[in-house]
């Protein structure tokens, strides 16, 4: 398995993080049809060909995703988006 890791800094507040992790779970499950669970500030979720973890803590994003062999092509691609709805909901771009 192929793996991405992020760690980010952000100055989100309590309601902008909910409101994050919110965000991030709902397009997780109806967009990616993925099994999601929540625990406090933590996402795990899985889908076809990949699954991971997601912590957004006070000061820290945290996430890993595991890619399958068949999405790991894609890896790139996968990083570059991520990368983009980081900037969008922690940097405010």
């Amino acid at each position: 398995m192929s793996a991405i890791y992020l760690s980010e800094i952000h100055h989100l507040d309590a309601d902008a993080r909910e409101q994050a992790l919110q965000a991030l779970h709902d397009y997780l499950t109806e967009q990616l049809g993925a099994s999601v669970s929540r625990r406090d500030a933590e996402l795990v979720f899985s889908g076809t060909g990949y699954s991971g973890t997601v912590l957004l803590d006070e000061e820290t994003l945290h996430g890993e995703l595991k890619l399958s062999l068949l999405m790991r092509p894609l890896k790139g691609t996968i990083t570059r988006e991520i990368e983009a709805v980081l900037a969008r909901y922690l940097e405010g771009e």
